[in-house]
Parts: structure tokens; C-alpha cells; sequence
């Protein structure tokens, strides 16, 4: 008997909670109660360990504290029982003396018969019951004995349930407390971040505090080029934020405990820490959870409000999934430690449950995604990596659900934070991504092969800048898959239309044909496709997947179907200013260097360039690419063909120097332009890994040594 009681004793807190409570709205703490007060809930934790006469009310019987042979009353037998009733009023008037009337009261309509829906009141109130204690009791009857007469309760049992019903309250609390430290300080500290640059620092000191402790990679020399090919090195500032977010997880999964003793719930302090840690770390990762979510998300609230990238969100996204990844088979190993150490029998019994079952559920589905989002995965098969990331992820969320229903039903809010997850990906994938994609409606697209590593594609009929998601439903089933791109120019808008008028003489208009080397007609197209209206160009590189079935359509007239989601990046997204290419008298001077297909990004930019400023300061662009037929594509676009000699030319204000199959000397171009340069200047860079990485590194060490630089990087990351 002493054993299985005390089996009993340790198992209480899971048998206790697997229960249909009555639903509650909020957070332990923030709208839920869950011991209040402590000592109402420590009498009658006490009191119900006693056997009851009940007749036709209900059955005789103990607690789950107590044999569980023994069957529980029924509540219309706790709420008529007189002893019980007058046993357990007693016990309050003695424990409770410093809490209100009104609220004990309250507590003994609500709580005395239990927590069940639908449950009788209580035959009386808690001052009748009171008063109807003709003598004060003075004894204490039996544990073995039934309750039939008013009594005291042993002092030391009341006080063990105190502390474990109050302790574990109180910890609780501090756990969604803290979980929300947690998810508003994540949210918060970007925002604030983002409003230093308005603050009146001299421009040097901005440059060089930049140059140490934000742009440059975190160790080592590369940001955009992958460490072994597997993962990304965070600038030192995004490494900074990373840090933060390990700290503070770290912290507040090892304070705050409220460890008391003695206590009804837990053999000894040991278990009892072990408990609340596994708890604290299961709610941490909730938190985490809706944070993950967020960082995620193309309409993530935090891109309004910062100037930060969306590559940085996601960056910072993937390290929060880990943690919480990290935190949720912490939660279940703890557990599973607990009911082990109770013996296989506990263990097998609550590993039947549907509540573990869906645990399981949730945490692998959690660990699953970890290593199909590692980056060789995400770069060869996005297609594949997008799919089964969106599908993995809503059941891991859907886990985590059902996990807190079987175990507590709705009694505690812990699935508000669940909740809080699903909100956020609702809101970006069934509200705003298709409001994006319905303000542009069903287009066209008309794809034009540049060679054999690019291709070119005009969409009539809509008007976007930045970035763009384009789904082309008519070469795929999986209609929902989605590719970004830069817009790189707007016909009839932009720097696009401003070149083409200054060049109106030329022939641009004209065929234009490609000669072998005896002279004879190869290839002729027309630049100019037949009138089809405004609309966006991108241009494409090739790669596997979507991008590679474009060509099948590049001969048709009738173009394929797509869709646009836009219009996305700093400029569109953010309502604080970002470093973007725009001449200022702070920095009147900017230099862009583009690689490849990174033009797209650049172009745009360009048009600032050109603006009110451009007189202050000047601007260069560095164009590395590997074939001239992008050069020639993207020129003949913007009516420049034929202005370039010697691989230099002017697009309006800008002076262009294109290199074709050789990169440039990054260092040496922004030395040679920073010693013939008044004021500051931004450095924008939008091309392959490596340029990108080179650019960073040689503004930073420039900044360092006295220049008044700051860099701005175009760039996607999946």
C-alpha cells in the first residue's frame, strides 16, 4: 500500500491534469487561474482524500492522492456532502484568513465541486457551510476512515499540497511571463535597432561603428558563400542579435523556479526541478514557435517596422528553429526521464495516451525539417524543399495542438501560443500573399532566350518594383510554387523610359542580326516584341526545377500564364528609410557593382541615381558578367546599344564600365573612386555569392581605416 501510494504521490501532477476542465481564454497568469488561492485548493486536495457516504448522490471513495482502487465521488456527492462541505469550510476559514470574502466565495461556486463543464453548484455557500459548523472540530479523523463529521486536516499534508499547488502556479506564471519577454523583446529590439539611425552621430563614426561591429561576417571573410557549402556565417550585427536570442532563451530556461518543500507533487526537489525545467523549456519553445512562424514570413509585420532584409529575417528564422527545435526534445526527454524513473509501467501506461502520442508527433516533425532545410537541399531541390517545409511544419503545429488537448483540454492557454503561430502564417499565406497576387490578376508572360544561362521575361499590364514572387500555373501542377526575381525595369516608367528618350535617335527599334564570322545572317529578332503595353521585365539565369521550363515557352507568341505577387524589398516593404541608393548630401556619391543577372536588382536603383541629388556626387556602376549577350540584351532594352567602347559608357548620369568574363578588383575600384570622391558614399552590391562577399570585406576594412562608406546588399536567400 505505502508504495503504490507513493507511485501515486509521483504521478499526480500528469494524472491531475488529464482531465476535461472547463475551457479558459489566455495565459496562466494573464487571464487564466490556475491555483487561486493556493490555500482553498490545498484544503480541498486534502479533503477529498477521505472516503465519502454519498447514497444515491454518488459513489463513496478517495482522490487520485489516495488507493486508486477506490472509485472518486461522484461531484453532485461533493457538492451535497455536508461533512465534506463543512470540513472543507473549516479548513478555508483557518488558511485563507487574508484573502477576501468575495473572492472565497467565488472560488467555492466555481472550484469546490471541481473543474468539470457542467457540473453541479455546491448545495450551499461557503458562509452557510461555515456557519453550520455547530463546534469547532478538534481532532482529525483517519486516513482509512470515511469523512462523517467535521474535522481538522493534518497540517503538514495541507501544507505539502500548498506548495505544490501554489509552487507550480506560481512557476507557471513565470514561465508564460517570461515567454512573452521572449517573443516581444524579439519583435521589439529590431524596431528600436532600426530608429538608431535617426539619431545625430557624426557620419565617421556611423561608418567605422559599421565597419567593427555590423556589416562584416561575423568570423573569417564570407557571408554569401556558404562554409562548406552547408550554412551561412551571420554578419557580425545579425550574429549579435543570435546571440541574444541564444542568451536569453538560455536564461530564462534557468531561473524563476519556485522550488518549496515539503510538496505533494514530487518525491523529492531533484524531481521536482527537473519537472518545472521540462515545463519551462516546452513553453519557451511555443514561444519560439510563433517567432519562427514570423522571421518566416514575406509579410512579416517586423519588415514594416525595421529596415532589416528579408534575408536577415530568414537567416535569423533558421537559428530560432533550431533553439526551438532544440527546447521541444529537451521538454520530452525530460518527461520521458520522469516516467522512466517511475518505472515501465508508468512509462508504457502514459506512452499509450494520445496526449504522448501527438508529442512525438510534433517534436519529430520539428526534427525532421532541420535537415531537409540544410542548404545544398534548399538550392537544388527549392521546389521540394518549399513543399514539404509548408506541409511538415502545419503538422508539427497541429501536434503541438492536439498534444495540449489530450493533456489538458483547454484549461490553461498553453495553446494560445500555438494559436499565436497559426495567426501568422495565416495571415501571410491566406491573406496577404493572395491580396498581392489579386491586385494583379491573370497575366501573360513572354520569354525571350537571351543565350544559353539567361532569359528574359516581359509581363504586360502590371506595375511593381523590388521584388516579385511569380507562379507560372501552366508549366506545373503544383500551381502553388512560387520563384522571387528583381524587377529589373518597368517599360514606360523609370530609368527605362528616361534612357530611351535621351537615345530616341538611335536604332533601337531596328532589327537586329547576328553575323558568323564569313559575314552571314545567323540569328534576327527584333528588339522591340510586337505592342503588347507597359508592364515588367526580369531577367532569369537558368537553373534546375520551374526556371528551366521557361525556355519551352520562349518561342510562343501566346506567352504562358502567371501570376505576380509583388511588390516586395526594402523600399516597399519598410516605413523606416533604408540604406538604398539614394543620393543624399550626407552621401551624395554611389558606386553599384552587379554580377551576372544581379543587374535586375540594380537597375531600379540606377533611376535614384539620376534623381535631384545626382549633381552633388557621382555615380559608377561595375557590371562583371559572363556573356555579352546579356550585356547586349539589357542594353538594347534601355536603348544604350552601341554606346559602349572599350567596355565604358554613360546611362544618363551613370558612368557604366562593363567587364565581360573577368571580375573586378573590388579593393582597387573603391580605392581608385574614394580618393577622387567629396562626402560619403553608399556602396551597392547585388551579384554571385563571392562579389558580394568581396564587396563587404573591402568596405568594411575601408570604413575601418577612415572612409565614410555604408553598404547596401540586394541579395535573396532561401
Amino acid at each position: 500500500m505505502k508504495s503504490l501510494s507513493l507511485l501515486s504521490l509521483l504521478a499526480a501532477p500528469a494524472i491531475a491534469h488529464i482531465s476535461q476542465g472547463r475551457t479558459q481564454h489566455g495565459l496562466i497568469g494573464y487571464g487564466i487561474r490556475m491555483y487561486d488561492p493556493p490555500c482553498a485548493f490545498a484544503c480541498r486536495d486534502v479533503v477529498t482524500g477521505w472516503m465519502l457516504h454519498c447514497g444515491d448522490a454518488g459513489t463513496g471513495g478517495q482522490s487520485h492522492h489516495a488507493d486508486m482502487e477506490m472509485e472518486t465521488p461522484s461531484p453532485l456527492c461533493y457538492a451535497t456532502n455536508d461533512p465534506f462541505l463543512q470540513t472543507l469550510a473549516w479548513c478555508i476559514s483557518t488558511h485563507c484568513q487574508s484573502e477576501t470574502m468575495s473572492k472565497l466565495e467565488g472560488w467555492w461556486e466555481h472550484y469546490l465541486v471541481g473543474r468539470q463543464p457542467g457540473q453541479p453548484s455546491p448545495k450551499i455557500s461557503y458562509q452557510r457551510a461555515l456557519a453550520n459548523v455547530d463546534e469547532p472540530p478538534t481532532t482529525i479523523i483517519s486516513e482509512d476512515d470515511y469523512l462523517n463529521t467535521t474535522s481538522l486536516v493534518d497540517e503538514d499534508s495541507w501544507l505539502a499540497k500548498l506548495n505544490g499547488d501554489g509552487g507550480y502556479d506560481i512557476t507557471e506564471k513565470r514561465s508564460n511571463t517570461y515567454g512573452l519577454v521572449l517573443l516581444i523583446s524579439c519583435s521589439v529590439i529590431p524596431t528600436v535597432f532600426s530608429l538608431f539611425r535617426f539619431l545625430p552621430l557624426p557620419q565617421s563614426f556611423v561608418s567605422k561603428f559599421y565597419a567593427y561591429f555590423i556589416d562584416p561576417p561575423a568570423f573569417g571573410h564570407s557571408h554569401s558563400v556558404p562554409v562548406f557549402g552547408m550554412g551561412i556565417v551571420p554578419t557580425r550585427g545579425q550574429a549579435l542579435f543570435i546571440a541574444y536570442i541564444w542568451i536569453i532563451n538560455i536564461l530564462l530556461s534557468a531561473v524563476g523556479y519556485h522550488i518549496t518543500w515539503p510538496n505533494s507533487w514530487y518525491g523529492h526537489k531533484p524531481e521536482e526541478v527537473t519537472a518545472y525545467f521540462g515545463n519551462r523549456v516546452g513553453v519557451l519553445s511555443f514561444a519560439n514557435l510563433g517567432l519562427t512562424v514570423l522571421y518566416s514570413s514575406r509579410n512579416n509585420i517586423l519588415l514594416y517596422l525595421t529596415n532589416w532584409s528579408h534575408s536577415t529575417f530568414l537567416l535569423v528564422h533558421r537559428w530560432i528553429a533550431f533553439i526551438c527545435t532544440l527546447q521541444a526534445c529537451l521538454h520530452s526527454a525530460v518527461w520521458l526521464q520522469i516516467y522512466l524513473a517511475q518505472g515501465a509501467e508508468a512509462h508504457a501506461e502514459q506512452a499509450a495516451l494520445e496526449y504522448w502520442i501527438w508529442g512525438i508527433v510534433a517534436t519529430m516533425a520539428l526534427v525532421i525539417l532541420l535537415p531537409l532545410s540544410i542548404l545544398p537541399i534548399r538550392q537544388k531541390m527549392y521546389e521540394l524543399f518549399l513543399a514539404s517545409h509548408v506541409v511538415i511544419a502545419i503538422l508539427s503545429m497541429i501536434g503541438c495542438l492536439l498534444h495540449i488537448y489530450y493533456r489538458f483540454t483547454w484549461q490553461w492557454g498553453y495553446e494560445t501560443w500555438v494559436y499565436i503561430a497559426f495567426v501568422i502564417w495565416g495571415f501571410d499565406r491566406f491573406f496577404a500573399r493572395p491580396l498581392r497576387v489579386l491586385r494583379n490578376g491573370f497575366k501573360r508572360a513572354y520569354v525571350t532566350v537571351v543565350d544559353e544561362d539567361y532569359l528574359k521575361v516581359d509581363i504586360p499590364g502590371v506595375q511593381a518594383s523590388g521584388q516579385a514572387y511569380l507562379y507560372f500555373p501552366g508549366l506545373t501542377w503544383r500551381v502553388w510554387e512560387n520563384h522571387p526575381f528583381s524587377v529589373a525595369a518597368v517599360s514606360g516608367q523609370g530609368l527605362s523610359r528616361a534612357l530611351s528618350f535621351e537615345r530616341s535617335g538611335s536604332k533601337s527599334d531596328a532589327p537586329s542580326e547576328e553575323l558568323d564570322k564569313e559575314g552571314n545572317v545567323v540569328k534576327s529578332h527584333n528588339i522591340v516584341q510586337p505592342t503588347r503595353g507597359a508592364g515588367i521585365t526580369f531577367f532569369v539565369r537558368r537553373h534546375g526545377g520551374l526556371t528551366s521550363q521557361l525556355e519551352r515557352v520562349a518561342s510562343s507568341t501566346s506567352g504562358t500564364l502567371v501570376l505576380v505577387e509583388s511588390s516586395y524589398g526594402p523600399e516597399q516593404m519598410s516605413i523606416i528609410p533604408s540604406p538604398v541608393a539614394k543620393p543624399s548630401l550626407e552621401y551624395p556619391n554611389v558606386i553599384f557593382f552587379a554580377g551576372g543577372v544581379g543587374i535586375t536588382a540594380v537597375l531600379p536603383l540606377l533611376d535614384h541615381a539620376n534623381s535631384l541629388c545626382s549633381p552633388l556626387g557621382k555615380a559608377k556602376l561595375f557590371w562583371g558578367v559572363r556573356t555579352e549577350s546579356l550585356v547586349e540584351s539589357v542594353e538594347k532594352m534601355l536603348g544604350q546599344q552601341g554606346t559602349r567602347k572599350n567596355g565604358q559608357s554613360n546611362w544618363a548620369n551613370i558612368e557604366v564600365n562593363v567587364s565581360v568574363g573577368e571580375r573586378f578588383d573590388v579593393r582597387r575600384v573603391l580605392e581608385t573612386e574614394l580618393n577622387s570622391s567629396t562626402g560619403g558614399t553608399t556602396v551597392v552590391v547585388c551579384g554571385p555569392a563571392g562579389m558580394s562577399d568581396d564587396v563587404r570585406v573591402a568596405v568594411s576594412a575601408l570604413a575601418r581605416h577612415g572612409a565614410v562608406l555604408r553598404l547596401s546588399e540586394e541579395s535573396f536567400s532561401w
